[in-house]
């Protein structure tokens, strides 16, 4: 088997998985009193700041040409990394008000449509429909995400902003790994990814209120979640798909990002010691077997290549 076909898709699997300890260290930094904008700023930049401490060493250690910023500048480029840098950050406030009118298992839910709206972009772009593989994958993974999450026989109510806000962050989210696959794929992926996280935290920054901004409160206790989120829930994560997105379909590589919602459950039963029904079990396994589907039975050259492009 060739090693890139196997390498690069794992790799953004894994990326999706780095997200699991996120959501519980989420929570614990709720129960400790920091507000919404506390924790998303402070990922973003503890985040921030691990990357550009690993760049800084690798400059230092005689990096290769390719970390140079030597590639020409145009108006095009430069619109490109920042709506990639700013569509994660609005992911990230998106979900979050989404999050204060509906339910959590709810939000959930709405965050992973992601996954066919992926289809749909790749779809659009290339201008031909998704595989019956890759729409068989996408049924299997919304059927597995809503056991997974809970939602199954469940009474909820629901408000039209924190839908909308849900919807929003999933658009955003397909966008970004849309943009991650084609922008500055000639760039060393660490190089991309402190590029692209700087574009985040600068977005961030201009639409936070400036008073949070100087009050220091990314320097107070919240730092250790801080840098666990920022490694775990940016800097890792980002690293992991600047390398594997350029070399696979949209498609593929919002499937594959799937991952993040059982690795968030697993991750909550071993940190919150939260109890997992047995239908979000089921739902779990069906995510992992959405995942592999659209690569069972694939043998042939050509069936890769279209997997891959």
């Amino acid at each position: 088997m060739n090693g890139r076909w196997f390498l690069f898709p794992l790799l953004v699997f894994l990326g999706g998985c780095c997200y699991g300890p996120s959501s519980p260290m989420i929570k614990i930094a709720y129960a400790s009193g920091f507000s919404v904008i506390d924790v998303v700023m402070s990922q973003y930049f503890y985040g921030w700041l691990i990357l550009l401490i690993l760049v800084v060493t690798r400059f230092f250690k005689g990096f290769s040409p390719r970390f140079a910023f030597f590639l020409p500048l145009t108006m095009t480029r430069v619109l490109r990394v920042f709506a990639t840098g700013a569509s994660i950050a609005l992911v990230s406030i998106c979900y979050c008000f989404s999050l204060q009118s509906i339910p959590a298992s709810v939000s959930v839910i709405l965050l992973f449509q992601f996954t066919w709206v992926g289809v749909i972009i790749q779809a659009l772009v290339e201008r031909r429909m998704p595989s019956r593989r890759m729409m068989t994958a996408v049924v299997i993974l919304i059927v597995g995400t809503i056991l997974a999450a809970g939602l199954a026989g469940s009474n909820i109510l629901l408000t039209v902003d924190g839908v909308a806000f849900g919807m929003l962050s999933a658009l955003l989210y397909a966008l970004y790994i849309f943009l991650l696959g084609r922008t500055e794929s000639e760039m060393h992926p660490l190089t991309r990814s402190f590029v692209i996280m700087s574009c985040s935290l600068a977005f961030l920054v201009c639409i936070l209120p400036h008073a949070y901004i100087m009050s220091g409160t990314m320097f107070s206790s919240i730092w250790v979640y801080g840098v666990i989120l920022g490694l775990f829930g940016c800097a890792l994560p980002m690293f992991l798909f600047s390398i594997g997105t350029p070399h696979i379909s949209t498609g593929i590589a919002t499937i594959l990002s799937s991952s993040e919602l059982p690795a968030s459950i697993i991750c909550a039963v071993f940190i919150l010691s939260e109890v997992v029904s047995w239908v979000q079990w089921v739902g779990i396994s069906l995510i992992f077997f959405g995942i592999s589907y659209p690569y069972l039975g694939i043998e042939n050259a050509s069936d890769r290549k279209s997997m891959m492009s």
